[in-house]
């Protein structure tokens, strides 16, 4: 009895996705000047192509600072922010991935922003029954949050990217299915 209840607890653990290892760069990116500057224009991993860039200065109809609080709302104050955006196609436009920076006034501001972030209601369930929501990973230096999602109708989990550093956070969402890329692209902001 004992040997059938040890295997049938055995069966229900489900292992982690396989490790994949994380990428190191050559030399970790200089800092960004300005929030702007963290957006990856050039020498993109994958097949990302840059679309747009949106700040405060971009016309028409969408205001990045209000979507970006929008995106970071929750019980923890994030206080003022400013905020840019790189809007980018992966596969020739079989996904769009967006690079948010959110400049804060502080640290703290920074880190309740990710907190806000993670604890949104669409993260509260795992994307399946054998993939955690969230696992944390370490590139430029420090670690960020993977964030892993499945869109409905998909067969494939997407990886996103979320973390603060000083008083930026950056997002990389929704990700891709191409791990590594995500992970490259999300790097490439330097922070």
């Amino acid at each position: 009895m004992i040997i059938l209840l040890a295997v049938a607890v055995c069966a229900c653990i489900v292992p982690e996705e396989p490790e994949i290892p994380t990428p190191t760069p050559t030399q970790t990116p200089a800092t960004p000047q300005s929030i702007a500057d963290a957006i990856p224009t050039e020498n993109l991993p994958g097949t990302f192509e840059l679309i747009a860039i949106i700040d405060e200065n971009t016309p028409g109809s969408m205001n990045i600072t209000e979507e970006a609080l929008s995106t970071i709302a929750g019980n923890l104050s994030a206080g003022e922010i400013k905020a840019v955006q790189g809007v980018y196609d992966f596969e020739g436009g079989a996904y769009t991935v967006f690079v948010t920076i959110i400049e804060c006034t502080d640290s703290m501001n920074a880190a309740n922003a990710v907190e806000n972030y993670k604890n949104k209601p669409e993260f509260e369930k795992p994307p399946s029954q054998t993939v955690s929501r969230f696992g944390k990973v370490t590139f430029n230096e420090h670690e960020a949050t993977e964030v892993r999602r499945k869109p409905q109708g998909d067969g494939g989990i997407r990886y996103s990217y979320v973390w603060s550093n000083g008083d930026i956070v950056v997002i990389v969402e929704p990700g891709t299915d191409d791990r590594l890329a995500s992970m490259k692209l999300a790097a490439m902001t330097g922070y």
